[in-house]
């Protein structure tokens, strides 16, 4: 099913169906025994920031930082019901068009190491590898 749900600035009303959202779409990792940070801590603050966009039917969410000249992508969450349906996608492209229109050069973001999958999706999106933790993936992606 094809994705037909735009993308806003969230209100400070949604944060509990924000956290909630994020904590679901990182729930299946955790039932790998995967151990996580808090996914969904300060996203009052980072609403209240101007940093969180909300797809319209609660379907995705993005965090982002524009500091210039390096944006970072702080977090990309779709929900478990909504997967398959472009919106990770959509919300990357919105990241990289709103740090490009701050004046961004860069965009960095950081994963988890024993999400593969996710490195390999940011690599094939023009991210690469900067650094590594015992926990954490560095990445980094320029900017035209």
């Amino acid at each position: 099913m094809a994705n037909t749900a735009q993308s806003r600035l969230a209100g400070a009303a949604e944060a509990p169906a924000i956290s909630r959202l994020i904590d679901a779409a990182y729930q299946p990792y955790r039932d790998q025994g995967i151990t996580l940070p808090d996914v969904s801590g300060g996203v009052s603050d980072s609403i209240a920031d101007g940093q969180v966009w909300v797809m319209d039917d609660h379907s995705g969410v993005l965090m982002l930082s524009t500091d210039p000249p390096t944006a970072h992508l702080m977090n990309v969450a779709v929900s478990p019901e909504a997967r398959g349906r472009g919106i990770g996608g959509q919300l990357i492209r919105l990241a990289l068009k709103l740090a490009q229109e701050a004046g961004c050069t860069e965009i960095a973001l950081a994963t988890h190491v024993d999400m593969p999958e996710n490195v390999a999706l940011y690599a094939h999106l023009g991210w690469r590898e900067i650094e590594r933790d015992e926990t954490r993936v560095m990445m980094m992606r320029p900017l035209a």
